[in-house]
């Protein structure tokens, strides 16, 4: 009461459900990590973030990664793993088909993964691009450039800032923070050694947002794309 904060007990059911979807999140990610290394369509994508200067030491310090172009590439290595295709659509990773749960189909299909993390570094939502294969041309106009995770037990895009994992505390040092608006905006700035970046994720710059970087500096440098 002295201090203002409200204590709320969060049931163990609820707690059990939050931990399985943080689970199959590490999951998804290692998988998409993989597809981007090991597969070949996976090898284009990274040709890709490689001639667009993220570096390949960069690749893995965000674990990048690539969905494979199927259905349910991904979903089926999650259900072999021993979670079910309901929890898979809650952690926001497969789409039900008419609102059936039990028949879902992966939400990223062919497109480079960027995870985002919480501030202990686990990852809780997905942003996936688009690129244009070689002979595709086209492609990136016809379909949505970026999709995400929609929000979840885990991820609200309203409370959390990309890259801050790695930020907060060279943003502490500092005093100072840069926002940016996009994944790669905010991988080149840390490449070039302004490691005190964030990205709002294509998002407009939310009041959480400024309550959760004022515990680390007041001092802001807005740097949005023009438009």
């Amino acid at each position: 009461d002295k201090a203002g904060i409200r204590l709320k007990r969060e049931s163990v059911e609820l707690r059990t459900q939050r931990q399985r979807l943080y689970e199959i999140c590490e999951l998804a990610c290692s998988f998409f990590e993989k597809q981007l290394e090991s597969s070949i369509a996976g090898n284009k994508a990274k040709e890709y973030l490689l001639k667009r200067g993220i570096t390949g030491e960069s690749v893995k310090k965000w674990r990048l990664g690539y969905s494979p172009d199927t259905w349910r590439g991904l979903s089926d290595f999650l259900v072999g793993r021993g979670y079910t295709r309901d929890e898979i659509v809650k952690a926001g990773l497969a789409v039900e088909k008419e609102g059936n749960r039990s028949d879902s189909y992966d939400r990223f299909r062919g497109r480079i993964i960027f995870p985002v993390f919480d501030l202990n570094s686990q990852p809780v939502g997905f942003g996936a691009r688009v690129f244009e294969k070689p002979g595709d041309t086209g492609k990136a106009e016809e379909v949505a450039k970026y999709i995400n995770t929609p929000q979840t037990l885990l991820y609200d895009k309203s409370n959390i800032l990309y890259g801050l994992n790695n930020a907060k505390l060279v943003i502490r040092k500092k005093n100072q923070c840069v926002v940016t608006e996009g994944y790669t905006d905010a991988i080149l700035c840390h490449q070039l050694g302004f490691e005190n970046t964030v990205a709002a994720s294509g998002t407009a710059l939310t009041s959480q947002h400024l309550n959760i970087l004022k515990r680390y500096s007041e001092n802001l440098l807005l740097a949005f794309d023009m438009d």
